[in-house]
This record gives structure tokens, sequence and C-alpha cells, in this order.
């Protein structure tokens, strides 16, 4: 009977400290998905994205399913900037590959096409090994009525906000176009803002602001581009959160 208490308390025991390090710091890992939910715009406070602070664990959010994408993004109380959790994003060259993102990714349906785009960053960690290594923010926006002739028979066009990292564009792709919000490399240990009118940008980089769309997609990622052999060891931790998308109020 004792006998049979005392595992009682050993098992309650455990079980309180595997919630205890769920909330404080343990990761939750989560599982790569071939294509995000989508969302219904809009929440109250005028975020267009589910969870943008991660306190709800990972969904709506997820990884990609794609041979290009590193591990999957995981959910840490370790650092958060507001509330308890934020995304926390591992790169890691020894994963391999010419081309690895490590991101998150949620799509949003709405018939208003937003007006801000932000996120606080965290880089715990920063080893440049290979020359085109970065921190990224992008939308993509879906079939649009209005889309550029350019990129018709494409699906999509798109703005990808280069954070840090590199001094200049990265990638060249018919559908997308840049904008570099910083050319330095990360500011390690210190959390760090970035803000974007993204009506603007489509209007200025693309001619209008989108009309029309089936869907669009928002993606924060960390990670490398023409990777060759040649190049030294990389990695980085980074954290996201409060991220948002929608209306400029």
């Amino acid at each position: 009977m004792r006998r049979n208490h005392l595992l009682s308390l050993a098992l309650l025991a455990a079980a309180l400290l595997a919630a205890c390090g769920s909330e404080t710091g343990g990761p939750e890992t989560t599982t790569p998905c071939e294509r995000p939910a989508i969302t219904e715009a809009v929440a109250a406070d005028g975020n267009f994205l589910a969870n943008g602070g991660f306190e709800d664990g990972p969904e709506p959010w997820c990884s990609l399913d794609s041979s290009a994408w590193g591990t999957p993004f995981s959910i840490s109380g370790e650092r958060a900037f507001a509330g308890d959790q934020s995304a926390f994003l591992q790169l890691r060259s020894d994963d391999g590959g010419e081309v690895r993102v490590y991101g998150l990714t949620q799509e949003v349906a709405s018939d208003v096409f937003p007006e801000a785009l932000s996120a606080e960053y965290f880089v715990e960690r920063w080893e440049q090994g290979s020359p085109i290594q970065y921190l990224q923010a992008v939308v993509i926006v879906w079939d649009a009525d209005n889309a550029p002739l350019e990129v018709a028979g494409v699906g999509n066009h798109q703005i990808r906000y280069i954070l840090a990292g590199v001094e200049k564009q990265p990638t060249f792709i018919s559908n997308a176009r840049y904008v570099m919000v910083s050319e330095e490399q990360p500011r390690v240990g210190e959390w760090v803002r970035f803000e974007r009118d993204v009506r603007q940008d489509f209007l200025e980089l693309w001619g209008a602001v989108p009309e029309g769309f089936d869907r669009l997609r928002v993606l924060f990622e960390v990670r490398w581009d023409d990777r060759t052999s040649d190049d030294g060891p990389s990695s980085a931790d980074v954290y996201y959160d409060d991220v948002y998308f929608g209306s400029g109020d």
C-alpha cells in the first residue's frame, strides 16, 4: 500500500515537472504542413493573423513540408517580447543543402488587403559561415485580379523583406520584389522591431495594391541560399514574437 502511494506521488511529481518545463522553456515541437490552414480575417485587435503572440501554441502556424525547408519551428518559453512564448527557429549547416529555409507561415482569407506588417525578432546566436545567410519576412498574394502582367501564369506575386544578414538582394525571382530593411548583420542579444506599410510597398514595387485575391501568405524565416561545400559552419538561433498583419491602426 505504501509502495503504491509513493509511486503515485512520484508520477504526480513527474507530471508537474513536465508541465512546468513546457511553460518555462521546453520547446513545443511542431509538425510541418504541405500548405498552411487558411485563417479568416479579421480579429478584434485588427490583426489578420491568428495567434500572433504564440501564446496558444503553434497552430495555425506551420513550417512547410518541402525539400528546401529544414527543422520545423518550435514554441519556446525561453524568450518572449510580450506574454510568455515565442516562435523559435534553429538554423544548422549540418542539415546540408544549397538552399535551406527555417521558418513559419500562415495564410489569410480577406476581402481587404492589409496595411501593416510588423514583428519583433531576437537573434540569440549568429554564426555566418555561408555568405548568403539572412533573416526574411515575406508576403505572398495568390491569384489577384489585378496581378501584374509579368507574373501571368505564375499564380502569385510577392514582396520579400530582407531584415538582416546580407548587404544586397540575395536572390532574383521573377514574381518577387525586394525591400532591404537592413543591410547590416543581425543585432545579437536584443529584440528588434520590423514594421512596414505593405499597401504602399506593393503600390510602389508592383504598381497597384492587390485586389480580388484568393488568399495571402505570410512567412518569417532565417535561411541560407547558394551554399557551397567550401563554406564554413553556420548556425543561428532566432525568435519571432508579436507578429502582426492587418489594419494600420
